[in-house]
C-alpha cells in the first residue's frame, strides 16, 4: 500500500509540472493574440475603403503578373516552334502555320490602309466610299 501513496504522489506532483508548463504556454498564447490583434493587417479589415484599396492594388498585381508571365512563356513556345521547324516531319507543319500567320499579317496591314483612307493599294486604285 505505501508504493501506491508514492505514485500518486508522483502523478500529482507531475501533473502540477504539466499544469504550469500550460499555463505557460497559454500566457504567451495570449500575448501573441494581442500581437496579432494589433497588427496592419486587422485594422486594415476594420476599415472597408482601406481594404477595398489593398484589394484593388493586389488584383492590379496579380493581372500584370499574369500578363507578364503569359507573355514570357508565349515568346519562349514561339522560340521552341522556330527551334522545330529544323525537324523534317513536324518542321513542314509549323512552316505551313508561319506562313499563314504572315498571310494574316498581310491582310491585317490591307485593312488598316483601307480604314485610313488610302487611295491605293499595291497599285490599284480604290474608291472612295
Amino acid at each position: 500500500m505505501p508504493s501506491e501513496k508514492k505514485s500518486k504522489k508522483k502523478t500529482t506532483r507531475s501533473q502540477i509540472k504539466a499544469e504550469r508548463a500550460l499555463v505557460k504556454e497559454l500566457n504567451k498564447l495570449t500575448k501573441q493574440v494581442a500581437h496579432l490583434q494589433d497588427t496592419e493587417l486587422i485594422r486594415v479589415y476594420k476599415k472597408p475603403l482601406k481594404f477595398l484599396w489593398f484589394a484593388f492594388l493586389k488584383g492590379l498585381m496579380i493581372g500584370f503578373g499574369s500578363v507578364l508571365g503569359a507573355s514570357f512563356l508565349v515568346g519562349f513556345f514561339i522560340y521552341l516552334v522556330g527551334q522545330i521547324q529544323l525537324v523534317p516531319v513536324v518542321g513542314d507543319f509549323v512552316k505551313d502555320v508561319l506562313d499563314e500567320l504572315d498571310v494574316a499579317n498581310v491582310v491585317t496591314e490591307k485593312i488598316i490602309e483601307l480604314e485610313e483612307g488610302a487611295e491605293t493599294i499595291n497599285g490599284i486604285p480604290m474608291e472612295p466610299q
